[in-house]
């Protein structure tokens, strides 16, 4: 995990941060992905316990639950295949939004609280593109390309569709494009789709899309989605 850190801390002197936190699958090298937890130039801890799952997805689909490396600040993983995609869980926690922003503790102090209830995020990354990886792979909450994305270039246009327990999540929010450094300018999904996102500069894409699903007054549950997937080149099609 050092060498991620190291990594995001060099972004962090070329880029500036997003608020909120994305959760993305990150090659480390040595054979190792790291499960990371940040934003663009910034890579935070956190408690391992709080992953939940990894899955590695075959060429046919099938779901194979990978070991965990549980570390101090995080958790990484070796697949043992070659898998099209792998996906991960994380418990985000109880979550107050309040309007004095966002808590996750109930302090004594001044404000009111607006919605609560819990956070979980997913993330898939797209390691070689299978046919498959077209469908919904049954992620709670999940983001489906349409086609390869590894083959696009920046500024070209990926067609997505947005899966909430295997149907159209209507009500969601989805990114307009999968640039590292603009994940959470979000527009909201008034369809079953395809909806287009836009390919960013050259390197690690990230597609993310957020759903609040009510539970009752006051109270929701907040889900977060992310794709992930490599670019190489520089130019658009066009």
């Amino acid at each position: 995990m050092k060498k991620l850190f190291w990594f995001c801390t060099v972004i962090l002197l070329l880029t500036q941060p997003v608020s909120a936190h994305d959760m993305w699958v990150q090659e480390s090298g040595e054979g190792f992905f790291d499960i990371v937890l940040g934003h663009v130039g910034q890579c935070d801890p956190y408690e391992p316990e709080r992953l939940k799952e990894i899955v590695g997805y075959t060429e046919n689909g099938w779901p194979v639950r990978l070991d965990i490396d549980r570390e101090k600040q995080g958790c990484r993983f070796i697949p043992d295949e070659a898998f099209c995609a792998i996906g991960a869980l994380l418990d985000n926690r109880y979550w107050l939004k309040t309007t004095d922003g966002w808590r996750n503790q109930r302090e004594h102090e001044d404000f009111k609280i607006l919605e609560e209830g819990r956070s979980y995020k997913f993330t898939k990354h797209v390691v070689r593109w299978c046919d498959l990886l077209a469908k919904p792979l049954g992620q709670r909450f999940e983001i489906v390309p349409l086609q390869d994305p590894t083959r696009l270039k920046q500024g070209d246009r990926l067609p997505v569709k947005i899966f909430f327990e295997g149907k159209p999540a209507l009500g969601a929010r989805v990114a307009k494009t999968s640039n590292m450094e603009q994940t959470h300018f979000l527009e909201p999904v008034r369809a079953e789709g395809p909806f287009i996102v836009t390919i960013g500069p050259p390197g690690l894409q990230l597609i993310n899309a957020k759903l609040a699903v009510p539970i009752k007054k006051g109270h929701v549950t907040w889900f977060a989605a992310s794709l992930t997937f490599h670019t190489n080149q520089t130019t658009s099609k066009q």
